[in-house]
């Protein structure tokens, strides 16, 4: 059994100055052939993986069983 890990970038928005607060993330599925995907062996390493993905601030993550 195999954990699938699917990635894309988030869209950057530039919106008033850089004293303002940022608009919240929000969830944005994109074109299929945008989609990375890499795979793992267990669950643990699948999740840790797409977490630090996603706490780079530059990609959505989402962690699938195949």
């Amino acid at each position: 059994m195999s954990w699938c890990v699917e990635y894309w970038s988030i869209p950057k928005r530039r919106v008033g100055s850089h004293a303002q607060m940022s608009e919240q993330l929000k969830f944005v599925k994109p074109d299929p052939k945008d989609i990375y995907r890499r795979y793992f062996d267990d669950y643990k390493s699948a999740t840790s993986f797409a977490q630090s993905m996603f706490d780079s601030g530059n990609y959505f993550s989402q962690v699938i069983k195949e």
